[in-house]
């Protein structure tokens, strides 16, 4: 396949998946395989599903730049709107719960390594992932006492950044687990999902810059022209999916992605045990 349609391809994927509860991990990862592109140990390529994420990241500071931009000039005003201590405002908070996922990111990075080389651990994290999505929205259902994210208590806080950790495993979606995290928590689902959006920001671009710095090769024209296209492929989608999402969420449950995690689980766990994937 041409370099620069992979690369529109690989966009798409990463911008449609990156903010669903579907895991764009599991959805490149198998990419990988049914397409034959070695995306896990041709460095370029490592660098490349790195950059389109970086993409996606800068499509949710577009998308929340007005909120983004009163947390901030909150956060340095000599009288903070939001009534509470610095060490409590929504913006720490948010770092805050980025360190559980970093701090065992790195304790178990050979671990999760050994899990992203085969596909029917992937299967298994879709389709379990889907029956506790459908399983923790029941139990959750009309609750919700925390109605904005400005409003996350620094208990809450942690605790997403635990749910998020579970995300490491490929296939488990970092979106479903600090959204659903967020749920069992207390979160109504918008505040969930707008925590879990804001969360995302610092990161995914932590780990960018850690995988950029650990993959970085030097790049010929041509390469460079390919990771502008996936960038700016996953970038748009990326941006476009946030706000259907959000909109989404108005009105419907998480049950059409219950229903496509369960059946692409099921279908990846099939192929790996015939042999199909491996």
């Amino acid at each position: 396949m041409h370099d620069y349609w992979l690369a529109v391809l690989l966009g798409i994927i990463e911008g449609l998946t990156e903010f669903l509860p579907i895991s764009s991990t599991g959805h490149l990862l198998l990419a990988q395989q049914l397409l034959g592109v070695p995306l896990d140990k041709d460095p370029y390529w490592k660098m490349f599903t790195v950059v389109i994420q970086l993409g996606a990241i800068l499509s949710v500071v577009v998308y929340y730049w007005p909120r983004l931009g009163a947390l901030v000039s909150d956060f340095f005003a000599a009288k903070p709107r939001a009534q509470v201590p610095r060490w409590r405002h929504p913006l720490v908070l948010v770092l805050v719960a980025v360190v559980p996922a970093g701090l065992i990111g790195i304790l178990a990075k050979k671990h999760i390594d050994e899990l992203m080389e085969r596909a029917l651990p992937i299967g298994i994290a879709f389709l379990v992932g889907g029956i506790l999505i459908e399983v923790i929205e029941r139990a959750c259902r009309g609750r919700g006492w925390v109605h904005d994210a400005a409003d996350v208590s620094p208990g809450q806080a942690i605790g997403i950044g635990v749910a998020q950790a579970v995300a490491l495993v490929p296939g488990a979606s970092r979106s479903a687990c600090t959204i659903m995290g967020g749920r069992l928590l207390g979160l109504d689902v918008r505040a969930a999902a707008d925590f879990s959006f804001l969360l995302s920001i610092p990161t995914m671009f932590a780990a960018a810059l850690y995988s950029l710095y650990k993959h970085h090769v030097a790049l010929d024209a041509h390469q460079w022209g390919v990771l502008a296209v996936g960038f700016g492929v996953s970038f748009v989608v990326a941006l476009g999916v946030v706000a259907w999402f959000l909109h989404y969420l108005k009105t419907h449950s998480f049950r059409l992605f219950v229903v496509y995690r369960v059946v692409v689980g099921i279908a990846i766990i099939v192929a790996a045990l015939a042999g199909w994937l491996s």
